[in-house]
């Protein structure tokens, strides 16, 4: 059963009354309310008639009103696929009012396994109970069944809490990491209450109108597409169906329930050169796909949607993006994904340049160690060999190592070279106000506590005139400092003729996180000849490809 439309995966189809469009009004059924929200806010997906997997993509939210336009009239769906049907005209606005945004409970996460090890999770909670904790297991994740296959991305977590807000979670995820050696911060929200709202749907061609509470979905005629206009997004094109709900912060959200495939087509060439190499391309279409399937259930654990379309998941501008040879590249590859000795699926990760080397997801994140995402220096096997940095990092090595790299796979193509290695340059006058609620008045100081295998920073401390403070996480610290290509960088001020800071000056390497895949080695390794089997298990070592549809 999917996140996607009102139709359920076993057949069974949700008890509606119908709705009769006219120049009046119409009020959907409350008695098929829970039916079809329980559909929006499950973690699984379904599949299309052609065996792809339909994933739901919220494309636009921050406000109370939008606008869906078709190329030939609209099918308006109050309750879902199979559902009551209003047939009007091509332009329909969608105007929310009552809203109620969620109730959320937010937990902070103590340890966390793979369904398989949950009974080491069971063996914690006494010493957890004792600690204080208000324990509970959370599952997160999916599980489903492909050609007699079933592939398990599902993992528990043990938890503390509730809290109220993640800001009180992270907080206790904090001390436990203080206390009790918890290696990882992180949180985790469960949907109490639903959001709620009342949506009046007006066809602009005629006057009629139709009331649902909710959720209502909006279907193209077929093979055609669906454009959707919001204040905040501008204005985009989907293939699919749309239906409009509640966010949880009580805006009004726009959806894409899309076939996996066609959302590849238009994410992949926003996602690397269409103009790399075929095998790059490739390459990519697979990581996409994986990092695309692995998310589901992991993601917008208490939204109605499975994903967004931000780079919190993947960056996707919806249908009139496709380039023939990322097209391709994702036809070629259908269903293939990589898949972990476990028979989980690998969440494939990448980022544009790694700036000469990977790095551990562990480092990156707050989550669990996986054997397939470590990370590794970048280069051929004829190439300088291990890491320089196998032994430790210093200062003055990790500095020498960016003003002078070793040749590497994202070294050595055309593409990306001024995200190789870069310079920034930050007044203090900036920094100050960068830093500004640090609360520690003019910065004097940035001084890199922790760095990951690859030298991205993982902890600092910015020490200003009023005292010192702790930042941690690899993007939080870029972000930090105006949002850094990466956060592998070392960092020096300059000072100014009365003593203090003048300027900051970053000099780095990379673009991103670092995690998985380089898609700037993976078009270097492209170049040099190597297929993109090759340039996958080089980026995820470990893995086996294979199609999951």
């Amino acid at each position: 059963m999917g996140k996607l439309h009102a139709r359920l995966c076993n057949g069974l189809l949700l008890a509606l009354l119908p709705v009769l469009a006219s120049s009046g009004s119409a009020l959907a059924d409350d008695l098929s309310r829970n039916d079809k929200l329980r559909v929006l806010y499950s973690n699984q997906f379904a599949f299309d008639r052609q065996g792809v997997p339909l994933v739901s993509v919220r494309v636009a939210t921050g406000s109370s009103e939008a606008t869906l336009e078709g190329t030939a009239p609209l099918r308006v769906l109050p309750d879902g696929e199979d559902g009551s049907e209003v047939l009007g005209g091509r332009r329909w606005r969608v105007t929310l009012s009552q809203a109620k945004p969620a109730q959320l409970e937010h937990y902070a996460v103590l340890a966390r396994e793979t369904v398989s090890s949950m009974e080491k999770l069971r063996a914690e909670l006494p010493t957890w109970q004792k600690r204080g904790a208000r324990c509970r297991l959370i599952e997160i994740g999916a599980i489903f069944g492909v050609k007699g296959t079933v592939f398990d991305n599902r993992a528990y977590l043990l938890v503390d809490g509730p809290y109220r807000s993640r800001e009180q979670a992270l907080q206790a995820a904090e001390g436990h990491a203080r206390k009790h050696g918890v290696p990882k911060v992180a949180t985790v929200p469960q949907l109490k209450v639903r959001p709620s709202g009342l949506f009046e749907v007006t066809d602009l061609d005629t006057g009629a109108k139709v009331r649902a509470r909710d959720a209502v979905w909006f279907a193209p005629s077929k093979g055609e597409q669906l454009t959707v206009r919001s204040a905040k997004e501008g204005s985009h094109a989907y293939w699919g169906q749309v239906y409009v709900t509640v966010d949880s912060d009580g805006s009004l959200a726009v959806v894409n329930s899309v076939p996996a495939d066609k959302l590849l087509a238009g994410l992949v060439p926003a996602e690397i050169f269409p103009l790399a190499p075929e095998a790059a391309l490739r390459a990519q279409a697979v990581a996409a796909r994986g990092e695309l399937l692995a998310k589901i259930g992991t993601h917008h654990i208490a939204d109605p949607y499975l994903l967004c379309n931000t780079q919190h998941c993947q960056v996707y501008a919806g249908a009139g993006r496709e380039h023939p040879r990322t097209s391709d590249a994702v036809a070629t590859t259908r269903g293939m994904v990589l898949m972990r000795r476990d028979g989980g699926m690998v969440d494939t990760v990448y980022s544009a340049s790694c700036g000469g080397h990977t790095e551990h997801n562990d480092n990156a994140w707050p989550v669990k160690a996986d054997e397939n995402l470590r990370g590794h220096l970048d280069a051929p096997p004829d190439g300088p060999g291990t890491s320089p940095f196998a032994k430790g990092i210093s200062e003055a090595h990790f500095e020498a190592w960016l003003a002078a790299p070793p040749t590497t796979w994202c070294g050595r193509t055309r593409f990306n070279q001024n995200k190789y290695r870069w310079t920034e340059r930050i007044p203090a006058a900036r920094m100050n106000q960068l830093c500004r609620h640090l609360r520690l008045g003019p910065i004097q100081e940035i001084r890199v506590l922790q760095r990951g295998v690859s030298g991205r920073i993982n902890l600092l401390e910015v020490k200003g005139a009023l005292g010192r403070a702790q930042v941690r996480g690899e993007l939080v610290v870029r972000k930090l400092f105006g949002g850094l290509r990466s956060s592998m960088f070392v960092v020096k001020a300059t000072s100014s003729p009365d003593g203090g800071a003048q300027e900051f000056v970053f000099r780095g390497g990379g673009w991103g996180h670092g995690v998985g895949m380089c898609q700037t080695g993976a078009i270097g390794m492209a170049e040099a000849g190597k297929t993109h089997q090759e340039i996958l298990r080089h980026y995820y070592p470990g893995s086996e490809l294979k199609p999951l549809y």
